[in-house]
């Protein structure tokens, strides 16, 4: 799995109807193929979209958020940047091994209209932003991987899916880092307790994707749409 893995790195995209951000190109990778029953794998075809616009977003975001820093914030920025694409590209090679999802026009379009919006303000206001998303994605992943899941169960799926929240939850650490020095944690609480909300109203719409994957929907209200309290203390 880890040579698969390693094989898209370099993947960016795998059809024009899984895009949020950037216009499509052919895959350059091999799909990555689980074996989900065939209700929990037309559920994560839904969910995968909305992921994958996320980490398109996030890429870019975090590209251009480099731009305005010092060298060495600049590189982190950087690397971080790449991870997302790397994460992209991962996303799109699962959704290559899956069934083709429904006409999700609706969600993708508030799913864009979101991530388009996290990128409005100044560069600590964004990476507060960005925070609360990540952080929110780690959650939401631990969530869907728990043991005795349809994705856990997977062998071919949750690596993938772990090695996404692995890195998010790196970049949570990165991202706090450089915005707690930059603005008062009643202020990012005020910023990233919105991002939330918003997520979990966001994903609500994709509430009976989730409880296929044995993810109960009252979690996105209770757990998702809240700021964990401790985010933003240094």
């Amino acid at each position: 799995m880890d040579s698969q893995i390693a094989s898209v790195s370099d993947l960016r995209v795998k059809s024009p109807s899984l895009r949020c951000f950037t216009p499509a190109k052919a895959a350059i990778a091999a799909p990555i193929c689980g074996a989900l029953p065939e209700k929990a794998a037309h559920a994560l075809a839904v969910l995968l979209p909305i992921l994958g616009c996320g980490e398109e977003a996030a890429g870019l975001a975090f590209y251009d958020l480099a731009n305005g820093e010092d060298a060495e914030a600049a590189n982190v920025l950087r690397r971080v940047a790449a991870e997302e694409q790397v994460h992209d590209g991962l996303i799109q090679a699962l959704a290559a091994g899956l069934p083709a999802p429904p006409d999700q026009n609706r969600l993708r379009t508030m799913s864009r209209r979101f991530h388009l919006e996290l990128g409005r303000g100044d560069s600590a206001i964004r990476l507060a932003r960005i925070a609360a998303l990540d952080s929110a994605v780690c959650l939401l992943l631990s969530r869907l991987l728990r043991p005795g899941t349809p994705l856990a169960r997977d062998v071919a799926l949750a690596p993938v899916l772990r090695r996404i929240a692995r890195d998010e939850a790196r970049h949570v650490r990165i991202t706090r880092e450089l915005v707690i020095s930059r603005m008062s944690e009643t202020s990012l609480k005020i910023v990233g307790t919105m991002v939330r909300e918003r997520l979990g109203a966001l994903l609500v719409e994709a509430s009976d994707a989730f409880e296929t994957l044995s993810f109960d929907p009252h979690w996105l209200q209770t757990d998702i749409a809240r700021l964990p309290a401790a985010l933003y203390h240094a």
